[in-house]
Formats: C-alpha cells, structure tokens, sequence
C-alpha cells in the first residue's frame, strides 16, 4: 500500500517524515524517503528512514551518478548523530546503507545525505512525532 505525496510522507499510525524537497519517494510502513535533483534518474541523492514516532532505526542512501567521479564518500547526519562512509567505488548508481541508528530524536530533526564525488545539494527528511 504505497503512496506518492508530493508535500509530506504519512509513515505509520502516527510518524510523519516532511521531505525538505519538492519530491517524496513512495514510503512503505514506518518510513520515509526524501530525494533531491533529478529523483529516480542520473543526478539523483536520495535517503531512507526506517523507524516509528521519533525513532529511528536505521538510514540509506544513494546516488544515481549524473557526471560524478566514479569514487567518492556518502555522509548521513541525523542531528547530531554523523557517519561517513569509506571511498565508495561504482559504475553508476551508488548505495551505502543501512545503516543502524536505533536512536530517538527531537521532533522535528533533519535527516540529510549527500556524497563528496556530487556535492551538489543533499537529501533530506524532516522527522516529526
């Protein structure tokens, strides 16, 4: 039972992740995705919540390369919680994750990904309770 929401991904009964982009990806129970630049095709940054209320279990991300190096390092940040991937080397479509968070935030949290081999603009989510 998915869902396309161009605003606001509905999670589970009550968890409510806000995309800080114009593009939410379908999200299935207890998740939410946010993508930025060119979402489901090449120059895309994308990252996956996984978790209920404000608890976050576990975060992804990927890049769809759009003339980006061929190696490059994945950053998740989720308020103060940070990990940086190891040099990551692949042909188009890069992915680093899941990661285990298994921690609670403050509502209203950002949840942000990007990678140093695109810089341009990150991923984000916004959690909410």
């Amino acid at each position: 039972m998915f869902a396309r929401l161009g605003a606001a991904a509905l999670l589970s009964a009550t968890v409510l992740v806000v995309p800080s982009t114009a593009h939410a990806a379908p999200a299935g129970p207890a998740s939410g995705d946010g993508c930025t630049g060119n979402p489901g095709s090449n120059g895309s940054k994308c990252i996956y919540v996984k978790g209920t209320r404000l608890h976050v279990d576990t975060v992804k991300t990927t890049l769809a390369k759009n003339h980006a190096d061929d190696c490059g390092k994945a950053t998740i940040q989720i308020g103060s919680w940070k990990k940086t991937s190891g040099r990551i080397c692949e042909a188009s479509r890069f992915s680093w994750g899941p990661k285990k968070v298994n921690r609670n935030f403050r509502d209203g949290t950002k949840a942000c990904a990007w990678w140093s081999n695109y810089p341009r603009g990150r991923a984000c989510v916004t959690i909410h309770n």
